[in-house]
């Protein structure tokens, strides 16, 4: 109890450091930017809708990962209620069937790859 005042502090004061950090490095590396002739809005991210158009894949990868981690989630909850494993399985599940996710994902997209 004495020291439940200090997680609010810690919290914010941790937020408002990394955002200042960030900025300030921003900030240098916008300077130095100039200082070499390089214009920084040429360096600005591209759109989200810009990456999903060059790479289509991407979102298979994504739909496999979250459909698998899904799927392993219920495995591991069924284990855990009805063979009295331990709550480590739930993530033991989630990241053996996000691995196999991966796995199918590269095999789809090589022969995807080498179709074209």
């Amino acid at each position: 109890m004495t020291g439940e005042f200090l997680i609010p502090i810690f919290f914010f004061g941790g937020t408002a450091w990394v955002m200042i950090v960030y900025f300030n490095n921003r900030s240098r590396e916008r300077m130095a930017m100039i200082e070499k002739g390089v214009n920084p809005t040429d360096f600005k991210g591209t759109l989200m809708k810009d990456w999903f158009l060059t790479n289509p894949l991407s979102s298979l990868k994504w739909g496999l990962l979250s459909a698998f981690v899904g799927v392993g989630l219920l495995v591991g909850m069924w284990l855990h209620r009805n063979l009295d494993m331990e709550d480590s399985v739930y993530l033991a599940c989630m990241l053996i069937s996000g691995g196999l996710a991966l796995v199918i994902f590269y095999f789809i997209a090589s022969k995807k790859l080498k179709q074209e």
